[in-house]
C-alpha cells in the first residue's frame, strides 16, 4: 500500500510571505527605529561623552554613585550622564569698569575707586581642585567669591597704612607691593600711633601713623591667613591701572600740589639767591686776589727796577771812580813828564816851536787890536807933514822887543808848569 505524503498548506502566511507581500512597510519601520535611535544618541551624546580642552580642568560627579573625580589632561572622556564642572586653569580677573572697581579708604579719611586686573592660576592638585569645587561649585563663583574678595581685602587693608597724597605722589609702588604681599601671605595686623609734629613754619599738627605689626623676628604678623594659599591659587601678576580719588580729595591734592610747586619754586629761588651770593663772594675774593696779585707784581717790578737802577748807579760810580783814577793817573803822568822835561831842559826843537807859536799868537792878538787910524805927533813925521801910522809911531824895534818879552814870559810859564 502506497502511502502518499501530502503536505497540507497552512492557511496562515509565513514571515517570508509577509515580507514579500509588505517590503515597503518593513523598510519604513527600520528607518523610523534608526531615526529614533539617532535622535536619542544626538540628544544624549553630551551626556554620554565629554571633552576636556587644553587649559581647563574638570570635576566629574558620577551618576548614581556620586563619586568625585578630576580630569586635568585634555581629551574625550565617558560621561554617562555624570555631572561635570569645568574650571580655567589660568585666567585674568578684571575689576576695571563701573561696579567692578574696588572702593578703599586711606588713613586720612579720603576714599578712592581702584581699577586693574589680576592674573591667577588654579592648582593642578586634585585634592585642591575638589576642595575649590566643593566650596564654590562653579568657576564664576571662584572669580567673584575667591579672587575678587582676596584682592579687595588686600587693597582695603593696605590703604589704611597710607595717606592719599602718598599713594598719589611718592609711595604708589610701596602701596602696590604691600597689596601683593597680603594677597599671597594673608592680611597683616596693624598698629596705630599718634604724635605731634612741627612743620618748617613752626605750625604743629597731629600725625596719625598706621604700621604693619611685626613679631619678635621682625616679620609681619598675619592676622588672617591667605585664602590663595589655602586653596593653592597662585598670584601671577597684579596690575593697578588707576586710583580715582573722591572729588574733595582731588581738590585737596590739587591745592597741595600747587602749594608744593610754589614751595619748590621759592626754594629754588632761595637756592639761586644763595648761589648768586656765593658767586658774588667768590667773584669778590677773586677780584681781591687779582688786585693783590697785580699789586704784588707791581711791587716786585718796582723793587727789581730799583735794584737794577741801584746796581747801574753803583756800576756808574765804580766807573766814575775808575775814570777819576785814570784822569788823576794821567795828570800825574803828564805832570811828571813835564817836570822831567823842565828838569832836563827844553830841546832846541821845543824852544823853536814855542817861539814860533808865541810870535804867531802875538801877531794874531795885535791884528785884533783896534788903534786910531791917525795919530798927530809934533815934530814932523816921515812924510814931512807931522803925521805917522801907529806902527811907525811905536817903532819896529819896540815891536820886536815886545815880542821877545812875551815869548820869554810864555817859556817861563811853561817851565813853571
Amino acid at each position: 500500500m502506497v502511502k502518499l505524503n501530502v503536505k497540507q498548506k497552512s492557511s496562515k502566511p509565513t514571515n517570508k510571505q509577509t515580507e514579500k507581500r509588505n517590503p515597503t512597510m518593513s523598510k519604513q519601520f527600520l528607518m523610523v527605529v534608526g531615526f529614533i535611535a539617532l535622535a536619542i544618541s544626538v540628544m544624549f551624546a553630551s551626556q554620554i561623552f565629554e571633552t576636556n580642552d587644553a587649559g581647563y580642568v574638570q570635576v566629574k560627579q558620577s551618576a548614581g554613585t556620586g563619586t568625585m573625580s578630576v580630569r586635568t589632561e585634555p581629551g574625550v572622556y565617558v560621561q554617562m550622564f555624570s555631572g561635570i564642572k569645568t574650571y580655567k586653569i589660568s585666567d585674568v580677573y578684571d575689576f576695571n569698569n563701573g561696579d567692578a572697581t574696588i572702593n578703599v579708604r586711606f588713613n586720612d579719611a579720603s576714599t578712592a575707586d581702584i581699577s586693574g586686573q589680576i592674573k591667577f592660576r588654579l592648582p593642578m592638585d586634585e585634592a585642591k581642585i575638589l576642595q575649590i569645587n566643593q566650596d564654590f561649585r562653579s568657576y564664576e563663583a571662584v572669580e567673584t567669591d575667591l579672587i575678587r574678595q582676596v584682592v579687595a581685602a588686600a587693597l582695603k587693608q593696605s590703604a589704611t597704612l597710607f595717606g592719599s597724597e602718598e599713594v598719589y605722589s611718592t609711595r604708589r609702588s610701596d602701596f602696590i607691593d604691600l597689596v601683593n604681599q597680603q594677597i599671597q601671605n594673608g592680611i597683616y595686623g596693624t598698629t596705630y600711633t599718634e604724635s605731634v609734629a612741627k612743620d618748617e613754619d613752626g605750625n604743629t599738627s597731629l600725625v596719625r601713623k598706621v604700621a604693619v605689626r611685626l613679631d619678635a623676628a621682625g616679620k609681619p604678623v598675619v592676622s588672617e591667613p591667605s585664602t590663595f594659599r589655602r586653596y593653592g591659587v597662585e598670584l601671577v601678576q597684579l596690575v593697578i591701572n588707576d586710583i580715582k580719588f573722591d572729588e574733595k580729595t582731588q581738590e585737596l591734592i590739587a591745592k597741595r600740589k600747587e602749594a608744593d610747586q610754589e614751595k619748590v619754586v621759592a626754594k629754588a629761588r632761595a637756592e639761586r639767591s644763595k648761589q648768586d651770593a656765593l658767586t658774588a663772594e667768590a667773584q669778590g675774593k677773586a677780584n681781591v686776589a687779582t688786585a693783590e696779585a697785580e699789586a704784588l707784581v707791581k711791587k716786585k717790578t718796582a723793587v727789581i727796577q730799583a735794584e737794577q737802577e741801584t746796581e747801574v748807579a753803583h756800576q756808574n760810580a765804580l766807573k766814575a771812580d775808575q775814570e777819576k783814577l785814570a784822569i788823576i793817573a794821567k795828570g800825574q803822568a803828564e805832570a811828571e813828564a813835564a817836570k822831567l822835561k823842565v828838569a832836563a831842559g827844553l830841546t832846541p826843537l821845543d824852544r823853536a816851536t814855542i817861539d814860533k807859536d808865541t810870535a804867531i799868537g802875538v801877531a794874531r792878538e795885535l791884528a785884533n787890536l783896534k788903534f786910531p787910524t791917525t795919530m798927530v805927533i809934533s815934530g814932523g813925521g816921515s812924510d814931512g807933514k807931522g803925521t805917522s801910522s801907529p806902527i811907525e809911531a811905536l817903532g819896529m824895534q819896540a815891536m820886536y822887543q815886545l815880542s821877545k818879552t812875551m815869548a820869554a814870559d810864555t817859556v817861563s810859564a811853561k817851565g813853571k808848569e
